[in-house]
């Protein structure tokens, strides 16, 4: 037994050097792993593919490197004839080093086999800009960002970046713009493996604006995007607004022209191009129908369907002049919610001292009640009087004791900073038709949030609005916590 075991293990191991040994190691193609395309020889890839090295005498493996990167294999997945294995996500490629030797090296325990394959990287890609304050640097996000040979603008002239910087990861650029003004085209990055191209330059637009009827002196700010090289701020009637602040590329201040005899859109002109207002600058000096519920300027209304007037009831009102006093920069009239006695916690409209509730009169929204309440807003002017910490305004649909259809809460001092809204002058209040919510009748305590919306304009019992001072808060509210004024309340649609 003894002689037949040694005899084995003798045969064993000479049977394992022959198969080793049999020959030089030699590679013959490389094959993808997809048993569909198993047939698809190929001589490149991207790092982290994973792949079959085929050939001969490719047993006794010790190593695999792609461009000298070192791979891990799994012995289990290599024979004597094929070899499964990832190429490392880390290996080099002519991006990174222009003298990789762009081969295949297998290291067995009889000899070394290489094989001419490249290693190459996907084209760049450009999914987004953005600017810096100054305007003259663009960063540029995407991925692929690696052996970046240049990058060249649309602009007369000299059209390659000043400078750029790349990240760890090639994901973002940060580019200096070279000087000049640029013409619709494309920003291109140009790689080792190819080119990226994005739609420059990218449009600048406004996105809302402080306060859509400012008065002539005032200070206005307007938010959007791209604000590069602003030269002008263009006002209805093409009057030009004064004193421009860029505050930072998404931001600028402005004070507004006297003259305004148009309601139009308000414009910004800059390096990029020429941005327009969503929504009509002015709207109070033509406050047109549909959608003008009211500017305040007639109190008590003979008509109901005047969008001047409203009926009023316990809320305050102040003509254009005694406006002018209290509340500095009016558009003519406006109306007054003042909390005049202290609210317990929880206490709903009905706890509100006078004057504290108001009402408008029923005049149309839309034209057609048919249309999806989601790209409207109801939109009006208000002035803090004094500081705003506690307390809010309910918005509801309905009128005389019936607010039982839609509620929406006012209280934008919770997100000012410390939560108190300082007075700073008027200010334009957007809500959305979405954030009306159904269930909120009049004698409920507590504004709830969780109600259906409406889906169309005709969900929508009435027309009629009333503005309700109420404390949906756990702690009761002093006197005087709530003194605003509000104007131009209208309905309008998103742009």
């Amino acid at each position: 037994m003894k002689r037949i075991a040694f005899f084995i293990i003798i045969t064993a191991v000479i049977f394992s050097c022959k198969k080793n040994d049999s020959g030089t190691p030699v590679i013959s193609q490389v094959r993808t792993v997809d048993p569909a395309t198993k047939d698809s020889l190929f001589t490149r890839a991207i790092p982290g593919t994973l792949i079959v090295i085929q050939g001969n005498n490719l047993g006794g493996l010790q190593a695999v490197f792609f461009n000298d990167t070192s791979a891990y294999f799994n012995p289990a997945y290599a024979t004597n004839t094929n070899i499964i294995i990832r190429i490392p996500a880390g290996a080099q490629t002519a991006a990174a080093n222009s003298n990789v030797p762009n081969t295949i090296k297998v290291v067995t325990n009889h000899g070394t086999a290489t094989y001419t394959f490249t290693l190459y990287l996907p084209p760049p890609v450009i999914t987004s800009l953005s600017f810096d304050n100054s305007g003259t640097v663009v960063f540029i996000n995407g991925a692929n960002f690696q052996g970046i040979k240049k990058i060249t603008f649309p602009v007369a002239g000299n059209d390659t970046a000043l400078s750029y910087t790349v990240n760890k990861t090639f994901t973002q650029i940060i580019a200096e713009i070279p000087l000049g003004s640029p013409f619709k085209d494309s920003l291109r990055v140009f790689a080792t493996f190819g080119t990226g191209t994005y739609s420059y330059p990218p449009p600048m637009s406004i996105t809302s604006v402080s306060n859509e009827n400012g008065a002539a002196g005032t200070t206005i700010t307007v938010n959007g995007t791209n604000f590069v090289g602003i030269s002008q701020v263009i006002f209805p009637g093409n009057l030009q607004g004064t004193n421009i602040q860029v505050v930072s590329v998404n931001q600028l201040k402005v004070t507004v022209p006297s003259g305004i005899t148009v309601s139009d859109s308000l414009r910004v002109k800059g390096v990029l191009g020429t941005a327009a207002s969503p929504q009509l600058y002015a709207s109070y000096i033509n406050h047109a129908s549909p959608g003008y519920l009211s500017t305040f300027e007639v109190q008590y209304g003979p008509s109901t369907t005047d969008n001047t007037s409203f009926v009023g009831w316990t809320g305050g009102y102040a003509d254009a002049a005694t406006a002018a006093t209290n509340y500095p920069n009016a558009t003519g009239a406006v109306a007054v919610l003042l909390q005049g006695s202290p609210m317990s916690a929880n206490a709903g409209p009905t706890s509100q001292g006078n004057p504290g509730l108001l009402q408008l009169y029923k005049v149309p929204w839309v034209s057609n009640t048919g249309l999806s309440i989601n790209d409207y807003a109801l939109k009006f002017e208000f002035f803090v009087k004094t500081t705003w910490s506690a307390g809010e305004i309910w918005i509801a649909v309905g009128g005389w004791y019936g607010w039982n259809s839609y509620t929406a809460r006012f209280a934008p001092w919770e997100a000012a900073p410390g939560k108190k809204l300082q007075p700073s002058g008027w200010e334009t209040a957007t809500i959305p038709l979405t954030q009306f919510h159904k269930g909120n009748e009049f004698w409920k305590t507590s504004y709830d949030a969780s109600g259906a919306i409406a889906s169309k304009f005709s969900d929508y019992p009435t027309t009629e609005i009333g503005f309700l001072i109420a404390n949906d808060l756990p702690a009761a509210v002093p006197a005087g916590s709530v003194n605003i004024a509000i104007d131009n309340v209208r309905i309008v649609k998103n742009q």
